[in-house]
């Protein structure tokens, strides 16, 4: 019976950050972002290679959803824990240990059926269903996360060429860079795992780029009032007073830059 408690609260954990990081606009779940910032670290480690900058990115958004399906399955496993009989051989329906109520889960949640076990009775029927109805949930959820994520990167480095064009200081970058600015931003609030992807490139590294955007020679003060603006609305920055913004946005670029030691 503990276990199944155990299992019931992990479940509504992992469920409850599922929902917020991929439905929240934004929100942060209690999982995800902490996945997302322990893999960037660990990525941080590996030589300084090209296929680092290429990869880190994909990297901490299969470790978020690796990360959901884990503790999703663990979370299931504890509660067909609960007692005993609840999964059986279908042969001679002896009860199934630990293991094998894992990948009796395991092959719930990815909608491939029960494998070559069977739920006991009713109840546990019920439950085996609940399990393959989060199983897809999940799925469809993760799917709209990456394409979302993708979106968002693609985004943000359409709009670092275009400020090699329309540079601070000319008319195009007020009225044209900065509106798809702020449609960028918007997209990298409710995705900020956006924030983790890099470049080969360097001047296509969005969170590095902004530094000498706003800091341009040439931008005026009200364009950069009006980047300020928007800035503050990106993950991180929402609270941050005008007089700290300088120290803060340094600050917070490093986080998500590779070697902030070159920054």
């Amino acid at each position: 019976m503990i276990s199944a408690i155990l299992g019931t609260c992990l479940l509504l954990v992992v469920t409850a950050d599922v929902v917020m990081s991929t439905l929240g606009v934004g929100a942060n779940g209690p999982l995800a972002p902490r996945v997302a910032r322990g893999t960037f670290h660990i990525i941080r480690l590996l030589p300084r290679k090209d296929w680092v900058h290429r990869t880190c990115g994909p990297l901490v958004v299969v470790s978020i959803g690796a990360a959901w399906i884990v503790l999703m399955c663990l979370s299931w496993t504890l509660i067909l824990s609960g007692s005993t009989g609840s999964v059986v051989l279908p042969a001679s329906d002896a009860p199934t240990n630990i293991v094998e109520k894992a990948i009796y889960a395991g092959h719930l949640l990815s909608t491939l059926g029960g494998g070559n076990y069977e739920s006991s009775g009713l109840l546990w029927g019920a439950v085996s269903a609940l399990i393959g109805i989060s199983g897809m949930v999940v799925l469809t959820l993760s799917v709209s996360f990456v394409y979302s994520t993708t979106q968002a990167v693609s985004a943000g480095r359409a709009i670092l060429a275009l400020s090699d064009i329309h540079q601070p200081g000319t008319d195009q970058f007020s009225r044209v860079l900065l509106p798809q600015f702020a449609t960028l931003v918007a997209q990298i609030k409710a995705i900020p795992f956006a924030l983790y992807f890099s470049s080969v490139r360097e001047e296509r590294r969005l969170p590095q780029k902004l530094a000498p955007l706003r800091s341009h020679p040439q931008i005026s003060e009200q364009d950069r009032k009006n980047l300020d603006i928007l800035l503050r609305e990106l993950p991180g920055l929402e609270h941050v007073s005008q007089d700290s913004f300088n120290e803060a946005f340094d600050d917070w670029a490093k986080e998500y830059t590779l070697r902030p030691e070159e920054s």
